[in-house]
């Protein structure tokens, strides 16, 4: 049992140790798919700003150039009214222009290829690096345009118009206007603040050259875009052949790279019309770290949710686990039930055959009183023990959950060996085995122990070999004693059989539950017996051992640590009925089954007892109540009844003011043999306990115990 009690904590520890598993499996992938889920939205919702990004800075762009397009036209449109007389003062007017436009410089182009600026100087349209780029520009155009001098350098913007209507100055034809802007005024409107400042925004051309970036992008250590990608190392897949193939094609792009040890997701978006003709792209680029910080701010603002979810999911697991094992207890006790009481129906049947062959016998010898006493003397014996295999059965619930209580009391071992000779030798007869008990002069017979227990271990192995030993073998019970200090005598009894033994292999196996060895015909039972012989020995502080072999037989050997008693004489209850003496004795008989009622009357009648009957609590409190004091010498009180039961019917006798209501003995009458009904009774105010069915020994010798009062 120790072994199965051990088997069971390691499968619930196991069981547990799995439950935790999952559960921690659960919150792990729930993690992971959270946090990849987290990883997922912010990507895309990075992704998503990164595309507003681009296409809000392609409008502030876009409506920039339009708006500096916009003055150059109407600019045009002015000069095409000055009168001749004024067109002296165009130069004036482009240098006021200039300064009030943002522009840094103007220039009127004419169809001769002259070129006049808001400066007052003339030049000639060849002299200027920008002349491809204003003969290429048909309508409004734009580009990006670098100042290259030892005495001056800077990045500008080229903004130019051609005009659709002429205008005149100094007896030329102007056909165009050109402005100079500052590049740094189209970097100003793409400076990109999000992203905690780690953003970086650029304007490149379809070759990569950068034409304009934010503030935080450092255009000094490249001025091409695809230089640095070239020293990167893409990681979706992309390459740079194939964004320069996306760009060549107007697509947009999203790449991811690593360079220089930082990863970074760029979003690429052409211009479109807002870069008039020139194919630009804006480019959005954000570090990975951004969004990896996002993800962490999310993660840590989710800890508490996730430590909630802890708790419930640990909770609900608890839960599930628990009625988990609940059930697995309830279908284990099932089981363990219906095959208990499967054996209980073999080990209640042995003493239930005794006594009706003994019946038998009876019937055949009516005329001989000596067989007569004997039979009924053994039919007794078999009685006492059904009784307490029923009271075993009742039991068994505290057996399976280890609350298994032991009551120690004075018992007579050669006594008790004689019972249990007279209870197997029967049996062995019928199946012409050989049963003999060895049991040479104990010196100390008297000793305290649960004696239903230690009939029951015996008796059950005693039972095995009955049922594995085959016709003409034998079986022998020995009991030793060895007297040890401190008042401790260590019985031995020793089981042995001549029958078919038991193979090596089901020999480690015995003491599990409902284990059997199915090589003989014959054998019936659950496999319970030796497993219940085993728990029942460990409880009393010994322990069962075996030895066995196929074929020779098998020796089954309990000690016992039995503290030595002082004896006492042994009643004989046969002549103790007879000469017990009850006539004239007053009982109240309280007992609600009117068969158990009129047996008791039967019985308490021939001995010329008094008897009033009563068919409940209640009535037997009013007749008590009702009745002249000392009226009764005893009560015989069942517990269970119906309108009020014995325990309170005692409570109500016992408080009544009387002189007789304190001190009349009351017994109780139950089928409930348990400890703890036999308390509640005494503390109800009764005397003393009688089950049922009854022994009318014991219950005539406790009566005559009580004088008339």
């Amino acid at each position: 049992m120790r072994q199965l009690a051990a088997r069971f904590y390691e499968r619930k520890w196991l069981s547990l140790i799995i439950m935790c598993s999952i559960c921690l499996s659960l919150l792990f992938g729930g993690y992971v798919m959270y946090r990849r889920s987290i990883e997922d939205a912010v990507e895309g919702t990075t992704r998503s700003f990164m595309e507003q990004l681009a296409e809000h800075d392609i409008r502030n762009v876009g409506s920039q150039i339009n708006g500096r397009l916009e003055y150059l036209r109407f600019l045009g449109k002015r000069l095409t009214l000055v009168q001749e007389e004024e067109q002296i003062n165009i130069p004036y007017l482009l240098s006021v222009d200039a300064q009030a436009s943002q522009f840094e410089k103007l220039y009127l182009v004419t169809t001769g290829g002259e070129v006049f600026d808001s400066a007052y100087l003339e030049s000639v349209l060849d002299e200027f690096p920008w002349a491809e780029i204003y003969r290429a520009g048909a309508g409004n155009f734009v580009a990006r345009y670098v100042i290259d001098k030892r005495e001056k350098w800077g990045e500008y913007l080229l903004y130019g118009t051609k005009l659709d209507e002429p205008a005149f100055y100094d007896g030329e034809q102007i056909e165009g206007i050109v402005g100079l802007v500052p590049l740094e005024e189209l970097s100003g409107l793409i400076q990109l603040e999000s992203f905690d400042g780690q953003g970086m925004t650029l304007v490149i051309e379809p070759n990569g050259t950068i034409v304009t970036a934010s503030r935080y992008y450092d255009r000094e250590t490249s001025l091409s875009y695809w230089a640095e990608l070239a020293q990167s190392s893409f990681l979706n897949g992309f390459s740079l052949e194939q964004s320069k193939e996306a760009i060549s094609r107007g697509e947009s792009l999203y790449i991811e790279y690593v360079f220089q040890d930082v990863q970074y997701n760029a979003m690429l978006k052409p211009m479109g019309d807002e870069s008039y003709g020139n194919g630009w792209y804006m480019v959005v680029k954000v570090p990975e770290a951004v969004a990896a910080e996002q993800t962490r701010g999310l993660l840590n603002r989710s800890l508490f949710f996730f430590g909630l979810l802890s708790v419930l999911i640990f909770s609900v697991a608890a839960f599930v686990f628990k009625n988990m094992r609940a059930a697995q207890v309830a279908q284990a006790s099932e089981r363990a039930k219906s095959t208990f009481l499967a054996n209980m129906s073999h080990e209640i049947r042995t003493p239930l055959n005794g006594i009706t062959g003994l019946l038998y016998l009876m019937r055949q010898n009516l005329d001989d009183r000596e067989k007569q006493k004997e039979y009924l003397e053994k039919a007794e014996v078999s009685a006492d023990f059904l009784k307490s295999v029923i009271t075993e059965v009742l039991d068994m619930s505290k057996i399976e959950s280890g609350q298994l209580e032991l009551y120690s009391q004075r018992l007579n071992l050669e006594k008790l060996l004689r019972e249990i000779g007279m209870l197997i030798g029967p049996q062995a007869e019928e199946r012409k085995q050989l049963f003999s008990v060895k049991c040479d002069s104990l010196p100390a017979p008297w000793v305290m122990g649960d004696e239903v227990r230690l009939k029951q271990i015996i008796i059950n192995l005693l039972g095995n070999a009955l049922k594995f030993t085959p016709a003409g073998g034998s079986i022998t019970l020995t009991v030793t004693q060895e007297i040890q200090k401190e008042g401790i005598a260590a019985a031995t009894f020793q089981i042995a059989d001549t029958g078919c033994g038991m193979s090596q292999d089901f020999l480690e196996r015995i003491w599990q539950p409902f284990e059997q060895e199915h090589r003989l015909n014959s054998q019936n039972g659950t496999g319970l017996g030796t497993t219940l012989s085993k728990v029942l020995a460990e409880k009393m502080g010994g322990g069962i051992d075996v030895e066995s072999r196929e074929g020779e037989g098998t020796t089954f050997t309990v000690r016992l640590p039995l503290p030595i008693a002082q004896p006492e004489a042994e009643p004989d209850q046969t002549v103790s009925a007879e000469e017990i003496t009850l006539a004239g004795k007053r009982i109240l008989a309280v007992e609600d089954n009117d068969i158990n009622r009129e047996i008791l009357m039967e019985i308490l009648a021939e001995y010329g007892v008094d008897v009033t009957p009563a068919i409940n609590g209640q009535e037997a409190v009013d007749i008590f109540a009702q009745s002249p004091a000392f009226s009764f010498d005893v009560i015989l009180m069942d517990i269970q009844m119906p309108v009020l039961d014995g325990y309170g019917a005692a409570k109500a006798i016992r408080a009544m003011k009387r002189p007789d209501s304190a001190v009349v003995p009351i017994f109780a009458l139950t089928a409930n043999a348990f400890k703890k009904e036999a308390d509640r009774a005494r503390e109800s105010g009764m005397d003393d306990v009688i089950t049922k069915p009854l022994d009318v020994g014991v219950l005539l010798q406790k009566l005559s115990t009580q004088g008339k009062k």
